[in-house]
């Protein structure tokens, strides 16, 4: 992330948390938003243009967003009037600020990441269903009727979240995707992911062990979500953010022989 693209993302996220509790309908024209603009490169490259008047980029977000609530606009317009690394960043922005704003509208009872977390192993544990979500070659509609088949029991921010990265996922990997959405929505809630891959699931006491060891190292509360891996054979895979941590068996075998081979 360049230092254009992260002070004006700063500058959103602000504008966002400065106007209070914001509602669903909010969260949701943001994610609608990034997909329109990634829709129109003409949009895309007017809004993201530092080099045009903030006055006039601003007018482009009243002209194509006019119905949306007054917090969606505000948020649009301040990441209108910011200065971009790339028209990527720009679009990526919207959608950031839209996850936030949506898992910021879930009632205090609805574990937004639980519910990811719960779709992401269904996904990963079926290929036929990863490729039906993933494939280039799938129509849209097919896919989000799909995802709201699978979490016909989950939250409708949840849904909307899912919905959204789905239809255009931007060349992400489904279990990317979901990964990238949990640290946004773990953000929210001041917390940070930690995603563990293990051959056998931990007790409860090894769990809150880990938990504290990470959030010492890092700063911040931890949140562990933990996918049971037969094939790490043993010890654990440990990625938070772009931080990869591979102290599993597999590994150390696979090191092992690329040593004995070279």
């Amino acid at each position: 992330m360049g230092s254009a693209t992260r002070e004006s993302l700063i500058a959103a996220t602000a504008t966002l948390s400065g106007r209070g509790s914001v509602d669903f309908a909010t969260g949701e024209q943001l994610l609608e938003a990034a997909l329109v603009v990634d829709g129109s490169p003409a949009l895309r490259s007017a809004l993201a243009d530092d080099s045009a008047p903030a006055a006039g980029r601003a007018s482009i977000v009243n002209a194509v967003f006019g119905g949306y609530t007054a917090d969606a606009k505000a948020v649009l317009e301040s990441l209108a009037s910011g200065r971009w690394s790339s028209e990527d960043d720009f679009v990526a922005a919207i959608e950031r600020l839209g996850i936030r704003a949506v898992a910021s509208s879930a009632a205090s009872s609805v574990s937004i990441n639980d519910e990811l977390f719960a779709f992401a192993t269904a996904v990963s544990s079926d290929p036929g269903l990863e490729l039906a979500l993933g494939s280039r070659l799938g129509l849209v509609d097919n896919k989000i009727a799909l995802v709201h088949r699978l979490m016909a029991k989950a939250s409708k921010q949840t849904v909307a979240i899912l919905t959204a990265l789905i239809s255009q996922p931007r060349g992400r990997r489904i279990t990317e995707l979901v990964r990238y959405a949990a640290t946004i929505v773990a953000e929210e809630s001041g917390q940070t992911i930690a995603s563990i891959t293990v051959a056998a699931p931990l007790t409860a006491a090894q769990r809150e062990r880990l938990a504290r060891a990470l959030a010492a190292q890092h700063g911040s509360a931890i949140r562990i979500n933990e996918l049971v891996d037969p094939t790490v054979l043993g010890g654990m895979r440990v990625q938070i953010g772009d931080e990869v941590i591979d102290g599993s068996v597999a590994n150390r075998i696979a090191d092992l022989r690329l040593r004995l081979a070279s």
